[in-house]
């Protein structure tokens, strides 16, 4: 990941992401332009889901609060978001970010053949299996319900709100990433084919891909 520089400013990173935090400085500090405002866009909500879907396994954000060092402190993005976020600001700050990543120079990387995925030949019981996809299932009503009452949390100006934004950013995109895991273990269950209830209340919402679209009415996260 090569050093970015804006405005003769070095922009701090964290896991290969920079942080929003600098750009909004340099940017001018306008109240208005704060990266918690850009993140709870609903454009924003649905690019960060576009991003972490085509590429496996990837953090497009993420939103660092408390902890013992403040510089970690802060909102951090992949660079598709950084350019959408100078987009956001302005025109003429969108170019400014847009041309420091074109005058990026990478290193030359050299070509070799990836080292071969490192697979586990793990059995599980179907009870096992139910305690996964329920813990999947678990999360996924904590993110519905905390979004439901996000709004409401920040109509009345409540401390809780930015904690409740940064549950349904950060834990929604771990439900994005791991669905399809839980979907690959639970592939041969059907709903129906069994008794017990443990089976039928989960599967559909696992199964269901749109889930966890923000376009979706219920639980836009």
């Amino acid at each position: 990941m090569s050093n970015l520089t804006i405005l003769n400013t070095s922009i701090r990173t964290l896991d290969n992401l920079y942080s929003l935090n600098d750009l909004h400085r340099i940017s001018g500090s306008e109240k208005n332009y704060q990266p918690n405002f850009f993140i709870r866009n609903q454009q924003t909500k649905e690019l960060i889901a576009e991003i972490e879907r085509s590429a496996n396994s990837m953090i497009a954000i993420k939103t660092v609060r408390g902890g013992r060092n403040p510089a970690l402190q802060g909102t951090w993005a992949c660079k598709e978001l950084v350019i959408a976020y100078a987009a956001w600001v302005s025109p003429a700050f969108h170019l400014v970010v847009l041309r420091a990543f074109l005058n990026q120079i990478e290193p030359p990387k050299q070509l070799a053949l990836p080292n071969p995925e490192h697979k586990f030949p793990f059995e599980h019981s179907e009870y096992e299996l139910q305690c996964m996809a329920w813990d999947w299932f678990a999360l996924f009503k904590c993110v519905e319900f905390t979004s439901y009452i996000l709004p409401a949390l920040e109509n009345i100006q409540s401390k809780f709100a930015a904690q409740a934004s940064s549950i349904v950013s950060e834990y929604g995109s771990m439900l994005r990433r791991h669905q399809p895991i839980i979907q690959k273990l639970t592939a041969e269950f059907k709903t129906g084919m069994w008794q017990h209830e443990n089976w039928n209340r989960v599967l559909p919402t696992i199964q269901d891909n749109d889930v966890l679209r923000p376009k979706r009415q219920l639980g836009k996260f």
